[in-house]
């Protein structure tokens, strides 16, 4: 099992969403995300989608939750991920690592609410079983690196050379500019 953050679920959903890292556009991000979904699919791999990820591209601006979640049901290979009891205690232990060794930003500068979202988003994705962990935020790249998860980000993806269709068609947000992954 393999788990998707909101970035790389925005650029799976939404066709115009672009991801910058340094402040430049990461090319061919749409195919690179593609080809991957493609690659899980035929190795009949599971995408666990944690549901505080799934949360985060609900709230932008035009997106249509029923639109989004009956495109996510389609896919025998996607399922969301709660944050349950076991997914409660396993951050609830690692915080209290983190607060033990006297930072419990683990030296990420971001507000305590996205600290949250990244560890629950890490959390769930651990107690579920995910190897590897698709992100392309640094906040969540830090905690699950630190937590003994794979991170790959879309530039580590490789660019397909065919893009046949995916199962799914991506949606498209309804008014409002497209979201905007990664910054």
């Amino acid at each position: 099992m393999v788990a998707f953050d909101s970035t790389i679920l925005s650029i799976l959903l939404f066709p115009d969403a672009e991801l910058h890292q340094g402040g430049k556009a990461v090319e061919h991000t749409r195919e690179r995300v593609d080809g991957l979904v493609r690659e899980l699919e035929s190795a009949k791999e599971q995408i666990l989608i944690p549901a505080p990820a799934l949360c985060e591209v609900l709230v932008t601006e035009g997106v249509d939750a029923q639109d989004v979640l009956t495109t996510l049901r389609s896919s025998a290979f996607i399922r969301v991920g709660d944050f349950d009891e076991r997914a409660a205690v396993e951050l609830a232990a690692r915080l209290r690592l983190a607060i033990k060794a006297g930072d419990p930003r683990e030296g990420v500068r971001i507000t305590k609410t996205a600290m949250k979202f990244d560890r629950q988003i890490v959390a769930i994705s651990l107690v579920n079983g995910a190897r590897v962990l698709y992100s392309d935020d640094d906040g969540v790249e830090k905690f699950a690196s630190g937590c003994g998860l794979i991170v790959k980000r879309v530039a580590d993806l490789p660019v397909p050379a065919s893009q046949p269709d995916l199962p799914f068609e991506p949606q498209e947000p309804g008014g409002g500019s497209p979201p905007t992954a990664g910054d």
